[in-house]
């Protein structure tokens, strides 16, 4: 039986995919775009079945394991899901029920509360960006047994230089590992980027902050209690404690440390989830700055920031010439291949991107067009809903989480 669950109020997500749809699964051929996992239902179905029949409640990501398995982020059914690529079955291997947080203990037992991503170490742990938990939780893949490992879901800022599990985030949208194995963290609604090291001390990676600088000239903030954040009255003149989140962002910082950077990613209840982070082989840490329409990249050896991707100009222009010179519109998952090619989820233009030697082309969907059709064909004549994930295998093929659309997506190479 098919259980739908309810809906989060939140104004970007008003649409059900619309569109083609087939009877038979589509097989991924060179050269084409395929759906995989997910049909045009929205809801949690199909667990202990094919995953080509399961559906999905806005997926906002897939990452491919260390075991060669898909995990999908099953964000508005709180879950993540296992498709096994030996049976091709769907399981759910986090999360239960409703939203909520926790408890500790049998992953299947626990609640979330819109995970947004999942990553994994080298010690057989899958970490998981639950998001507004403001919290990263972490499963013993071997036991199943989910832990608490970063946050204490005060959604507030503070922590720096003590324990990652005692500090306060604020809306923990993804995460990504170093070369060094550093664990960096965008913060979403304190737009900050922040490190976990190998002793679990959490420290301010990138980001200045944002607390002190939205208060105008003159203003000299107030001690605000540590689950609360500062907030400006500039008519007023005066600085006011506030539990709703205060940190609007801004853009600051190209060619500075990134200390003094300033980013711009979505706040208040009803925001998107915001940006995401990739890591190259020197330790170069790109993001997504969403509300700038940009990718900015800070250099690992100087941590000097500069943006790689987007004019700061929303918009769809820009396919063939200088990426610096390119519109996005809402630009959210980063993926890097071994060529050193970046691809951007350009997710309000409902199209994928991809930055070579430069240079940006569209590599999957219409920009600036959204719905749902083109499997078995070219993947620039395909229409994607809003993809918010994407994930490149290490043979080039091109995952995409179409998450207006409920599906998984696939370029073959």
């Amino acid at each position: 039986m098919k259980r739908v669950l309810p809906l989060i109020t939140l104004s970007l997500f008003a649409c059900s995919p619309k569109g083609e749809t087939a009877d038979e699964p589509c097989v991924p051929t060179s050269g084409t775009i395929c759906t995989v996992v997910g049909t045009e239902i929205l809801a949690l179905a199909g667990d202990g079945a094919k995953a080509s029949a399961a559906s999905l409640y806005w997926p906002m990501d897939m990452t491919i394991g260390p075991d060669g398995n898909w995990y999908i982020v099953d964000w508005n059914n709180h879950r993540i899901r296992k498709v096994d690529q030996t049976t091709g079955l769907i399981t759910t291997i986090a999360g239960i029920d409703d939203l909520g947080d926790g408890p500790e203990g049998p992953a299947t037992q626990s609640h979330f509360n819109h995970p947004t991503q999942v990553v994994f170490d080298d010690d057989d742990h899958m970490l998981i960006a639950a998001w507004h938990n403001s919290k990263v939780k972490s499963v013993d893949m071997k036991t199943g047994i989910l832990t608490d490992t970063c946050g204490d879901g005060l959604r507030s800022y503070k922590g720096d230089g003590g324990m990652a599990k005692a500090a306060s985030f604020d809306l923990t949208v993804s995460m990504a590992y170093g070369p060094d194995k550093t664990l960096y963290i965008l913060d979403q609604a304190n737009q900050r980027i922040r490190a976990i090291d190998n002793q679990d001390l959490v420290s301010n990676y990138a980001g200045a902050p944002c607390v002190v600088n939205q208060c105008a000239d003159g203003e000299v903030p107030e001690a605000c209690p540590t689950n609360q954040k500062m907030v400006c009255n500039v008519a007023m003149n005066a600085a006011l404690c506030t539990a709703t989140p205060g940190c609007l962002g801004g853009f600051a910082g190209d060619g500075e440390t990134a200390d003094k950077l300033r980013m711009k990613q979505p706040v208040s209840q009803s925001a998107d989830p915001g940006g995401r982070l990739v890591v190259d082989a020197e330790g170069n840490l790109y993001f997504s700055d969403i509300l700038n329409h940009r990718v900015r990249k800070i250099d690992a050896k100087t941590k000097v920031v500069t943006t790689v991707v987007g004019s700061g100009e929303k918009g769809v222009a820009g396919d063939g010439g200088k990426a610096t010179a390119a519109q996005m519109n809402r630009p959210s998952d980063l993926a890097l291949a071994a060529d050193g090619t970046l691809y951007v989820a350009d997710t309000y233009n409902s199209c994928v991107r991809a930055v070579k030697d430069g240079i940006i082309t569209t590599v999957a969907g219409q920009c600036g067009k959204d719905g749902f059709s083109g499997d078995r064909g070219a993947p620039t004549e395909a229409l994607l809903h809003r993809p918010y994930g994407i994930e490149l295998a290490a043979n080039g093929d091109l995952y995409i989480a179409d998450t207006f659309n409920g599906r998984i997506r696939v370029v073959t190479k």
